[in-house]
C-alpha cells in the first residue's frame, strides 16, 4: 500500500503556508497524518525556516521531513519560481522503506559525506536501493562525494538535484526534521518493495560540427581540431544571430562526452557545461569542468523548442520503461535556467508530465544542477530536468 498526495501554497506567511500545503496533501491522500513529508521552499522563506519545519512535523504528525531551497518549487499542478513558495509531499507506505539525513560540514567532508550516505544506504531494505541528495552548491564536489559514496558499496543511482536560491544572499538551505543548515546535505535513501526510473531532459541542442580537442591542460582548451579554440567558437557562433551578444555565453555552452570515445551529440546522451571565458590572445576559452585531450566536444545552445522536444521523448521512454507497471509518485528536480526563462511561460514542463502521466503526485524544485545517472554512472547535469518514477515491484 502506497497512499502520497502532493500540494503547495502561495501564501506569504512562511508557517501558514506550510500548514496549508501539509493539510491539503494529507487530505488528497485520505490521510490524518503520514510516515514522510519531502517539503521544498523557496528563498523568500529562507528566514523562516524554522517556522515551517515546526509547523510541517506538527501537522502530519512526523519528524521525517526531509528536503532543500530553491529558486521554485513545483508539483505536479503549479510551478513557482521566485516568490514565496512551498511544495510537499506527503507519503505513508508498508511497501517503502525511507531513511532520510542531514550531513553537515560538507565542504570539508564531501569523501566523508558519501561514505555516510553508503552507510545509509547498507542499512536500507530492499534489493534495489537508491539515493536522493540535495547539496549545497557551494560546497559540493561530486567527485569526491561519490568516491566515498563507492567505497562503501557498489553502483547505486544518485538522484536529485543542487539547492538553489534567488541570488540574494548566495546562501542555500538543507533540512531533516526540525534542523536547517547550510554548507550541508540533505536526502534520503529510497528501499523496500520499489523501483526508481530516471530521465534527462536538456535544453540545450549541439550545433556545427563535432570537434576533438587537440589541447589543453585542466578546464582550459587551447586547441580544437589542431586551431586555436577561440577562433572555432568565433567560427562556429557567427551563423547564429543574437539580439543581444553581451549574452552570449548566458546561451552558448559546450557539450562534452558521457562515454569514452564518443564522437556523437545528436543522436545520444552528453553533458553540458558553461564557457567560463576566453582569452583572445593565446586563442583559449575556459570550461568550468576539466576536459582531456583527444575527447570530442560539440557546441550547444539553448532551446525552447528543443527543450520541449526531448522532455516529450524523456516522458515517453520512460512510459515504455516502467511499463506494464504504473508509477506511484515522481520527483522533478528542473534547472533554474528552464521554466519562464527558457520558455516565456510557466509550467511547460510540469503540464508535459501531466499529459504524459495523468493524476500521478510529482514534487520538486528548480535547482543549480541537477543529479541522474547515465550508463551506470552518476553524473552532475545543467541545463537539464531530472524526472524520477518510483513504482511498486509487484
Amino acid at each position: 500500500m502506497i497512499r502520497v498526495a502532493t500540494a503547495f501554497s502561495r501564501i506569504n506567511d512562511a508557517a501558514t503556508a506550510a500548514r496549508r500545503a501539509c493539510l491539503d496533501a494529507l487530505s488528497k491522500a485520505n490521510l490524518k497524518k503520514c510516515s514522510h513529508v519531502f517539503l521544498f521552499a523557496t528563498a523568500r522563506h529562507r528566514d523562516h525556516l524554522p517556522e515551517i519545519l515546526t509547523t510541517a512535523e506538527k501537522t502530519a504528525e512526523t519528524s521525517n521531513i526531509v528536503g532543500a531551497s530553491g529558486f521554485g518549487v513545483l508539483t505536479e499542478e503549479a510551478e513557482i519560481e521566485n516568490g514565496p513558495g512551498i511544495a510537499v509531499m506527503v507519503l505513508e507506505s508498508d511497501e517503502i522503506d525511507c531513511r532520510p539525513f542531514l550531513i553537515p560540514n560538507l565542504q570539508e567532508n564531501n569523501y566523508g559525506a558519501g561514505r555516510e550516505a553508503g552507510r545509509i544506504l547498507s542499512e536500507t531494505g530492499g534489493l534495489d536501493t537508491s539515493m536522493f541528495v540535495f547539496p549545497d552548491p557551494f560546497s559540493f564536489r561530486s567527485a569526491q562525494f561519490y568516491e566515498g559514496l563507492e567505497s562503501m558499496r557498489e553502483y547505486t543511482p544518485v538522484m536529485g538535484a543542487l539547492a538553489s536560491e534567488n541570488g540574494s544572499e548566495e546562501k542555500t538551505y538543507q533540512w531533516f526534521g526540525r534542523q536547517a543548515a547550510y554548507d550541508a546535505m540533505s536526502g534520503f535513501a529510497l528501499g523496500g518493495n520499489v523501483r526508481t526510473e530516471t530521465g534527462i531532459a536538456r535544453s540545450c541542442k549541439p550545433f556545427g560540427e563535432t570537434l576533438q580537442i587537440t589541447k589543453a591542460s585542466g578546464n582550459l582548451i587551447y586547441e580544437m581540431d589542431g586551431r586555436p579554440a577561440y577562433d572555432i567558437l568565433l567560427e562556429s557562433i557567427s551563423s547564429i544571430f543574437f539580439d543581444n551578444p553581451d549574452n552570449i555565453f548566458q546561451r552558448i555552452f559546450l557539450g562534452i562526452p558521457v562515454r569514452e570515445f564518443q564522437t556523437d551529440f545528436q543522436k545520444t546522451d552528453y553533458l553540458v557545461r558553461n564557457i567560463l571565458g576566453v582569452n583572445v590572445k593565446n586563442g583559449m576559452l575556459a570550461c568550468v569542468s576539466p576536459v582531456e585531450e583527444g575527447d570530442f566536444v560539440t557546441f550547444a545552445l539553448r532551446n525552447p523548442v528543443f527543450a520541449r522536444e526531448d522532455m516529450r521523448f524523456l516522458l515517453e521512454n520512460l512510459q515504455y520503461r516502467i511499463s506494464p507497471s504504473k508509477p506511484a509518485f515522481g520527483f522533478y528536480f528542473n534547472c533554474c535556467a528552464r521554466g519562464q526563462s527558457l520558455y516565456g511561460k510557466p509550467d511547460v514542463d510540469t503540464a508535459l508530465i501531466r499529459e504524459y502521466f495523468p493524476g500521478l503526485p510529482v514534487v520538486g524544485f528548480f535547482s543549480y544542477g541537477e543529479l541522474a545517472p547515465m550508463d551506470f554512472v552518476n553524473h552532475t547535469h545543467h541545463y537539464a530536468g531530472a524526472l524520477t518514477l518510483v513504482h511498486s515491484k509487484s
